[in-house]
């Protein structure tokens, strides 16, 4: 959490922030680490491959742009 989001191919600074993340967690359902955040035009950007850097570790990552409902959005599951 607190990291930035920058377009994928950008270099990491604040001159090219574009959003931040609130919360990050593991999520056993899908097997990987998932996070919330604000991003601009966060929701034209469904599928875009964006940049994540934290600035006070000096690392960054990539990460999808998804919907914030992505696990079983028919509820299929939850009314098997």
């Amino acid at each position: 959490a607190g990291s930035h989001l920058l377009k994928r191919h950008d270099q990491p600074s604040m001159a090219n922030d574009q959003g931040y993340v609130t919360a990050v967690a593991h999520s056993p359902m899908v097997g990987q680490w998932i996070a919330l955040g604000y991003l601009n035009g966060g929701r034209e950007r469904y599928g875009e491959i964006i940049k994540v850097w934290d600035g006070l570790r000096g690392m960054h990552m990539l990460a999808e742009v998804c919907d914030p409902v992505f696990y079983d959005k028919e509820h299929v599951k939850l009314h098997g």
